[in-house]
């Protein structure tokens, strides 16, 4: 038992598969991101899925990829019950297969200009089959759980890839107004994030009364405006870090903050850590 454990400790490192059911209205209280590869299926019931700029409606039999560090979250849909199936990983995890694999691209499922794909009824036989070998092994670990994870994660996405390449062009995008209109302030904010964007001016900007964006904006991204621009901020700020050699300064500047004090605090607000213990642990 203490062996099944070890082994377990080290997959749970760089990945994990997990199962949820649910029922009532249940939603992820914010959106967040993470240095994680995530694919989400959904087992029974129906969900919205916000991802980056755009809200999903997902039903049975549907399969969600999101890239790493990207933002998302899912909220209620009105089904009275939902089962999810849920992996995180990575890219590390996968790091000696993605040398054997050399010009194939083993993540093109998570550059997808569509997030979602969806499975007609022999596809989520094979998908659910997969799932469940893979939370059967991630359960119960042996000594050869660890690759056999591996393989069956391998064997995963290049399942997924082949079906996307058939996969017919469904609307998968939310018709609902109001998702709609949020989407649209969400994309401006995504692209003009240095720009001082108060709840006034953006409920001008695209004719919507303040108390409606706030309440409605918050509901669909788990933040409030101004936590969600100091995100997207914030994310803009650590590419800058990993990417530039710019000083903190400089950097606090060009993602929109004009005292260098309110950016360390909200950076670390949002990462755990200041901008400078950040830069020194990627160096």
């Amino acid at each position: 038992m203490e062996e099944n454990i070890k082994i377990h400790d080290k997959i749970e490192k760089s990945f994990e598969i997990t199962e949820f059911k649910s029922f009532g209205n249940v939603s992820m209280k914010t959106n967040h991101y993470h240095d994680d590869y995530e694919i989400y299926y959904l087992l029974e019931g129906y969900r919205h899925y916000f991802i980056k700029d755009k809200v999903y409606d997902i039903k049975k039999g549907d399969l969600v990829f999101v890239e790493k560090n990207e933002i998302h979250k899912t909220f209620h849909a009105g089904a009275p019950y939902h089962q999810r199936l849920l992996i995180n990983f990575k890219k590390s995890y996968l790091n000696n297969i993605l040398v054997e694999t050399n010009n194939y691209d083993l993540l093109s499922c998570f550059h997808e200009n569509n997030y979602v794909l969806r499975l007609k009824v022999d596809e989520q036989k094979q998908i659910e089959n997969l799932l469940f070998k893979m939370i059967s092994e991630y359960d119960n670990p042996i000594n050869s759980s660890s690759i056999y994870l591996k393989i069956m994660l391998t064997e995963f996405l290049i399942l997924s890839e082949r079906l996307f390449i058939n996969a017919p062009s469904y609307h998968i995008e939310t018709t609902n107004p109001i998702h709609k209109k949020i989407s649209e302030i969400i994309t401006y904010i995504n692209k003009n994030y240095v720009e001082n964007l108060t709840l006034d001016f953006l409920s001008k900007r695209f004719f919507i009364s303040t108390y409606y964006l706030s309440r409605t904006f918050k509901k669909m991204t788990g933040l409030y405006l101004t936590q969600y621009v100091n995100t997207i901020r914030v994310k803009e700020a650590e590419k800058l870090l990993l990417t530039t050699k710019l000083n903190i300064t400089n950097i606090s500047q060009e993602v929109g903050y004009d005292s260098i004090t309110h950016f360390g605090r909200v950076f670390k607000s949002i990462t755990g850590v200041s901008p400078l213990k950040y830069k020194k642990t990627l160096s």
